[in-house]
């Protein structure tokens, strides 16, 4: 079943990395999709991140994150947005 089909916004809540610190936010997925090109928005608990088409770019960073440690954490290169990521409400 096609869970995305016709959805005007797509936000993906997931847990940012592997219990063994690898990333889950991959260049390429090598399990089956359920839509391809679908996802607008990637909540984690430590970031929210927008799709776009210039790349990932990282909107909101959680209080206790880092950029660095978000993008080690991120197999695609994060984009920054102007001003920076904002913090992430509590």
């Amino acid at each position: 079943m096609d869970l995305v089909a016709g959805a005007k916004r797509v936000f993906i809540a997931m847990e940012h990395a592997t219990r063994d610190n690898k990333p889950k936010i991959l260049k390429k997925c090598a399990l089956p999709l359920t839509g391809v090109e679908v996802v607008d928005h990637i909540v984690t608990e430590l970031a929210v991140i927008d799709v776009t088409p210039a790349g990932l770019v990282l909107r909101e960073l959680a209080p206790d994150a880092t950029f660095e440690q978000v993008q080690f954490l991120t197999e695609p290169k994060l984009v920054l947005p102007p001003g920076g990521p904002k913090p992430m409400p509590i």
